[in-house]
């Protein structure tokens, strides 16, 4: 898919996505909204063709997905960074405010672990694909 074909398919989700989050017309729940995101790149990446997507659609995705980050989350946030606010305390809080079951809960640490895999260099982020 283009970046244009994946903005067409995947807008309308997180329009919704975003009014699930909205807390007033100028305001979204910064961490509901990660949570979400990170449940959509987790599902994307670990089975692309229910999503719609090849394995080669990742990389628009991602880019797409990043964008809605940055501005909603703030600048400079990335998938990335849903993932180290999912797996930090405070994202252990929200999960827990957000009464977000037992599985989704391990299914995103679960793929925490899979980006965040450590290495003896240290960590290897799965987030950023190869050009």
């Amino acid at each position: 898919m283009t970046p244009e074909e994946i903005n067409d398919v995947f807008s309308p989700a997180m329009d919704e996505i975003i009014n699930r989050c909205r807390l007033t017309d100028e305001f979204v729940d910064k961490e509901k909204f990660q949570v979400l995101v990170a449940t959509v790149w987790s599902n994307a990446v670990l089975d692309p063709p229910r999503s719609g997507l090849t394995e080669s659609d990742l990389p628009a995705l991602h880019d797409f997905l990043n964008g809605y980050v940055e501005e909603l989350v703030g600048p400079g946030e990335t998938i990335t960074s849903c993932f180290e606010f999912i797996t930090s305390r405070q994202g252990e809080e929200s999960l827990t405010r957000q009464n977000i079951t037992a599985n989704h809960k391990e299914f995103l640490h679960y793929f925490a672990k899979l980006i965040f895999h450590t290495t003896a260099e240290g960590f290897q982020d799965v987030t950023r694909l190869p050009d």
